[in-house]
């Protein structure tokens, strides 16, 4: 199966603080057997190591990963002209 965009783009620049440095890419449904369908689906973003694995990046900060995952969903329904049943089939539960 071909690889879907990334719906956030594929600039490889922290989407919170737009810096081009120090640049990791965050699988934002992760997880055994989340990732290939994440990396597969487009559902990753490019972020500076802070906000990726600092003190309040996506991995340390729940409200961060919770808006993330609800913002990556309602693009993958809106780019797939599907709704959350069928995200929920994807990627085993919504978070909106």
């Amino acid at each position: 199966m071909l690889k879907k965009p990334d719906l956030f783009g594929d600039e490889r620049i922290c989407l919170v603080c737009r810096t081009p440095f120090d640049i990791e890419r965050h699988h934002i449904y992760g997880g055994v057997g989340r990732r290939p369908i994440s990396e597969r689906e487009g559902c990753c973003v490019y972020l500076c190591h802070e906000h990726h694995q600092g003190k309040d990046g996506v991995h340390q900060n729940k409200r961060f990963r919770d808006s993330l995952r609800a913002e990556c969903q309602r693009r993958w329904e809106m780019r797939e002209g599907k709704g959350h049943e069928d995200f929920i089939r994807m990627f085993g539960e919504s978070y909106i």
